[in-house]
């Protein structure tokens, strides 16, 4: 018999919630105040956001200059037209500005505040979360803290992996301290090319990584030389199952920055987020079924329910008319080497695919681990990169 060691709890009681757990303002390098961010996936039907600026969290008091107009460059600047949208939106009152060595300067606005304006019980929740932005001589290692308490600093480290496992410590160190459900996850492990995948294989503590971002430069799809961050996933699974660690969870986020220009090549929101099972719109329970991976990866598809057993992998799509899908169950099996390098482009194969809604993958018993990967014919609005297709990322199923 196939014993199932990671699952997802499916109880009549839950209910989907959509959010994205990467997200930027002025209180590092977006381009727009956060109450324009958090207004922009409140009204566009997200149930939470992670407000995760780089190495700052939103409780301070940090006042920025209003300029007459956008000189153009990095980091994006905040303008009197930008102000003038804010005052329009949310009144005059809302925002503090002050004239300091005759320069116009504008007071953020920080966490609590936004959560009293924008909150609501079961319907849109603010989770404080934190980009930890650090570096390996001059490789970019990011991590994201999702509902810390306090602030934690770049950990620093002697190579790569030790700064990605320290910083993954200190967020789990935090936790211990001080009861509250956190997770951390590895950010865009493409971005300038920065991270291998063995340098996410014997990582220890939270098992989460980015297999989609929808920031310009973050390489995704990979190149002839460097694999796609959905290679790059089954062969880390591979090998953590190899080594009997935790499997590796997929997440889909925006990494948005830019709220005012849409277009291919802007940081634009909206592009890849999770979709969370859930019993209560609530941080200890998007927490809780993260780590159980009790939900799906997203840039467009959406899915009714994902069904796993000992027999048999189900899901079902919610179809929109007129768009044809495809899924893919990918994994890879037990009988083989997987430690020789010949091996590797038998990692991760599809094993079957259909077109069937549900569409179900019944078990053989040679698999390691099946994810699923649901593939449309409909064209992601504002994507990534030109041609980019909407799709869904389940989370993998561990079987030995």
């Amino acid at each position: 018999m196939l014993l199932i060691i990671s699952n997802c709890n499916n109880s009549g009681t839950e209910q989907w919630y959509k959010g994205n757990l990467h997200t930027h303002t002025f209180w590092s390098d977006g381009d727009a105040p956060p109450e324009i961010t958090v207004d922009w996936y409140k009204t566009n039907g997200y149930d939470f956001l992670a407000l995760s600026d780089h190495n700052i969290l939103s409780t301070i008091e940090k006042w920025i200059k209003v300029h007459d107009t956008d000189p153009g460059g990095w980091p994006p600047v905040m303008t009197k037209e930008k102000l003038k949208d804010i005052q329009n939106r949310f009144g005059f009152d809302w925002i503090k500005t002050r004239t300091k060595n005759d320069t116009l300067e504008m007071q953020l606005t920080t966490l609590d505040k936004l959560k009293i304006k924008f909150e609501s019980a079961n319907e849109f929740l603010l989770i404080q979360s934190e980009e930890i932005s650090d570096v390996y001589e001059e490789t970019p290692i990011h991590i994201n803290a999702t509902n810390i308490a306090e602030f934690i600093p770049p950990q620093g480290g002697n190579s790569v992996f030790d700064v990605l496992q320290r910083n993954i410590n200190a967020v789990r160190e935090q936790r211990e301290k001080t009861g509250q459900s956190m997770i951390a996850h590895i950010n865009h492990p493409n971005y300038e090319w920065a991270l291998l995948s063995e340098h996410l294989i014997n990582i220890e503590g939270d098992s989460f990584f980015e297999v989609y971002n929808g920031h310009p430069l973050v390489n995704n799809w990979g190149n002839n030389e460097k694999p796609s961050t959905d290679k790059m996933w089954d062969i880390v699974l591979t090998m953590r199952i190899l080594k009997d660690l935790p499997p590796m969870y997929g997440l889909a986020v925006d990494d948005a920055h830019a709220y005012y220009n849409y277009k291919i090549g802007k940081s634009n929101p909206g592009r890849g987020w999770v979709m969370v099972k859930a019993k209560e719109l609530n941080a200890d329970n998007i927490v809780l079924s993260l780590e159980s991976g009790n939900f799906y990866s997203s840039t467009g598809v959406v899915l009714k329910d994902i069904k796993k057993n000992n027999q048999s992998y189900l899901i079902h799509i919610i179809e929109k008319p007129g768009i044809r899908y495809k899924t893919q169950f990918i994994g890879s099996i037990n009988n083989m080497n997987y430690l020789d390098e010949k091996n590797i482009n038998k990692i991760g194969n599809i094993l079957f695919e259909t077109d069937s809604n549900p569409a179900k993958y019944n078990f053989t018993g040679e698999e390691m681990y099946v994810r699923a990967k649901i593939v449309s014919d409909k064209f992601q609005d504002n994507p990534y990169s030109e041609g980019d297709l909407e799709m869904a990322w389940t989370q993998p199923i561990v079987l030995k």
